[in-house]
């Protein structure tokens, strides 16, 4: 009996140290794998205004009649945020593009964009989020200029009214690519990463 417990306890501390190997493993696997997988940009869509190119010039009123620009030269580059009350993802991308703003300091304009609906229906989801310090446009040409089909979408124009990034956005990182665009001179991080590749296939 006692051999029988002991010969168990043996293959019993050979499994678990088989299971400790195959842990680490798998770890190590993972771990390469995630340095391989490139960052996930915006999805950038063909159609609309050309990024690179000067950005439609708009001149609207936000939700309380005060004139809102869109594009030309400003001091601060220009985040606009599609978004709709009936939005869940954009609720929770709100908070984001907030934080995002604050941390370029002074670096990004930010403004909230909708294509329409009650007006009513807008202010109580601007009061519910907290958007009373940023503009909010509720405008179906601002919308159509940039050919917004899905929600949350955002586009981030240049200082200098340069069109210098756009696409459908879902967590923080979708929204810092785009100032990443804008910082390295390439369209998307898909592009960033294609040159890096040429570059390095050219050098070996």
């Amino acid at each position: 009996m006692i051999e029988i417990l002991t010969a168990s306890l043996v293959l019993l501390w050979i499994v678990v140290l088989v299971l400790v190997f195959a842990v680490v493993a798998l770890a190590r696997q993972i771990g390469l794998l995630h340095e391989r997988v490139a960052p996930a940009g915006a999805l950038m869509h063909s159609t609309g205004p050309k990024v690179g190119e000067l950005a439609p010039r708009l001149e609207l009123e936000d939700i309380d009649g005060r004139p809102f620009a869109v594009g030309g030269e400003r001091k601060a580059a220009q985040l606009i945020l599609f978004v709709s009350p009936t939005c869940p993802i954009c609720k929770t991308l709100v908070p984001t593009a907030k934080s995002l703003a604050r941390s370029e300091r002074g670096r990004l304009d930010l403004a909230f964009g909708s294509d329409g609906g009650e007006v009513e229906v807008h202010r109580r989801y601007i009061e519910d989020m907290g958007l009373e310090a940023q503009p909010y446009i509720v405008s179906l040409e601002l919308g159509m200029k940039f050919e917004v089909g899905k929600l949350p979408y955002a586009v981030l124009i240049g200082a200098d009214g340069v069109l210098r990034s756009k696409g459908l956005v879902n967590n923080r990182e979708h929204l810092e690519s785009l100032v990443e665009s804008m910082d390295s001179g390439f369209a998307s991080i898909q592009d960033y990463l294609y040159q890096e590749e040429r570059l390095e296939k050219e050098a070996s």
